[in-house]
């Protein structure tokens, strides 16, 4: 059930931002775009989203940074996060999800991947919430 499902992609790189939102839109889900940290953090705290992609190489504020503020604040505990990077090593999939990530997705990404990664969090969710 995807239609009621809304993703906030962050990501400095417009590129990303708009690939990600053209193939995850295409699959239903309703989409907004953060091309910052900050604009992320705002946008959490001012609207509801099932599921944020967050790039880790951001400038002024890392992913890595704006996930722990967004773990900080006891509103978003639901929050599920995805880490969004063109690093793939193993300490960095480990370190997002010691800081509460539920899942590591590496770029480039593949348009198969990222639907099925996305659909996967959905459905391990609402595994947990039943």
């Amino acid at each position: 059930m995807t239609e009621h499902r809304k993703i906030l992609v962050v990501d400095d790189q417009v590129e990303i931002r708009e690939l990600a939102e053209t193939i995850l839109a295409t699959e239903g889900y309703d989409l907004k775009t953060a091309g910052s940290g900050e604009e992320a953090l705002d946008a959490v705290l001012g609207e509801s989203f099932d599921l944020v992609l967050l790039d880790i190489n951001m400038p002024r504020m890392s992913g890595w940074e704006t996930l722990r503020l967004i773990r900080a604040d006891g509103g978003l505990d639901d929050l599920a996060v995805v880490m969004f990077s063109i690093k793939g090593e193993i300490r960095d999939k480990s370190q997002g999800m010691q800081l509460g990530a539920v899942d590591y997705i590496t770029k480039p990404f593949q348009v198969d991947e990222l639907v099925s990664r996305v659909r996967d969090v959905f459905m391990s969710l609402e595994g947990a919430a039943s």
